[in-house]
């Protein structure tokens, strides 16, 4: 690791930690989720293909019989210092296994990683062993894999644009940019097994991707960091978008590149929450990198033809087909 690349890191984090101290988290933010929750299944058929969102950018996608997750990260280690000044790290066993138990999964196709920063890729190796899933991603993700001690028979490569299949899903890795001024640091690959504790620089990004994931009853769009490839998208289709809104630039060209793209008119926002903290709290906005007041402000003057909302933790969201009914749950 480079010593400019420690010190570019270390500059937007004190930036990100003095501006949380002094308090400028707008509390507006908060009042929007509540009002623009996702209505939560109290019903569900058989069958129906259902969604969960799990902090940051983890999502569970299941019908039942099979299912896939995407960026499983219940370790989130606690606190801005910590990161600040790049301490060692390494996945809690104890609470992934808890967190898949209050889910109700034992056993998954496949864990899809889209980068292998720590916020994406941490738990992911761990939690393919514990579930006997596939680990599904770049050569980065697979070392992470490997330092979890990951059988080689799990470790598959994530080829871009070249479909695959896991169970009833076919998926496909899609080139795309990691959002933010900062590109997406720490950079580069992880180019050997990753022992653990490792330091949060060491969960280098390996390269950012989309995920289209394609099901006989709906398909879904993961996009999980706030970058885009123009052009990439064209001509794919998705009917919901689990859309990453950490670092947002340029809000109209995003949802043109990322959800016009595919055609689909229903967003869930991700990665808005505060990943420093635990998944035991309730979910708060990130400081600094998430301000959700003018994203919707924009989609209600401009964009009323979408469906935007915030999923609830760990809630069943309704994906595909089938007798459902839904309520919204207090605020």
């Amino acid at each position: 690791m480079t010593f400019k690349r420690i010190l570019a890191f270390l500059v937007v984090a004190i930036v990100i930690a003095a501006v949380w101290l002094v308090g400028l988290r707008p509390q507006r933010d908060a009042r929007l989720i509540a009002r623009h929750w996702t209505p939560e299944l109290t019903t569900l058929a058989p069958g129906t293909l259902f969604a969960r969102w799990l902090g940051t950018s983890a999502v569970l996608l299941s019908d039942g019989q099979h299912a896939v997750m995407i960026d499983p990260f219940f370790t989130r280690p606690e606190g801005l210092l910590p990161l600040v000044l790049n301490r060692p790290i390494e996945p809690d066993e104890a609470r992934i296994r808890a967190w898949l138990e209050r889910i109700g999964v034992d056993r998954l196709d496949a864990v899809l990683v889209s980068h292998s920063h720590y916020d994406h890729a941490m738990d992911a190796g761990v939690v393919a062993r514990l579930t006997g899933a596939r680990l599904i991603g770049t050569r980065s993700t697979l070392n992470i894999g490997r330092g979890a001690g990951l059988d080689p028979a799990q470790l598959q490569l994530a080829t871009p644009l070249e479909p695959l299949t896991a169970g009833p899903f076919r998926i496909e890795f899609i080139p795309s940019r990691h959002a933010g001024a900062t590109g997406g640091r720490p950079l580069g690959n992880i180019d050997a097994p990753l022992a653990v504790p490792a330091h949060y620089m060491d969960y280098r990004q390996g390269g950012t991707y989309s995920i289209l994931i394609q099901h006989p009853q709906a398909s879904v769009l993961h996009h999980g960091s706030a970058g885009f490839e123009p052009g990439a998208l064209r001509g794919r289709h998705a009917d919901v978008v689990f859309l990453g809104v950490a670092l947002v630039g340029n809000l109209p060209r995003y949802l043109d590149e990322v959800v016009d793209a595919v055609g689909a008119r229903r967003v869930l926002l991700t990665h808005w929450d505060n990943f420093v903290q635990s998944l035991e709290q309730p979910p708060q906005p990130m400081p600094v990198v998430v301000n959700l007041s003018p994203l919707f402000d924009y989609v209600e003057r401009h964009r009323p033809d979408l469906d935007v909302s915030v999923p609830v933790l760990a809630a069943p969201i309704g994906i595909g087909a089938g007798p459902l009914s839904a309520e919204m749950p207090a605020s």
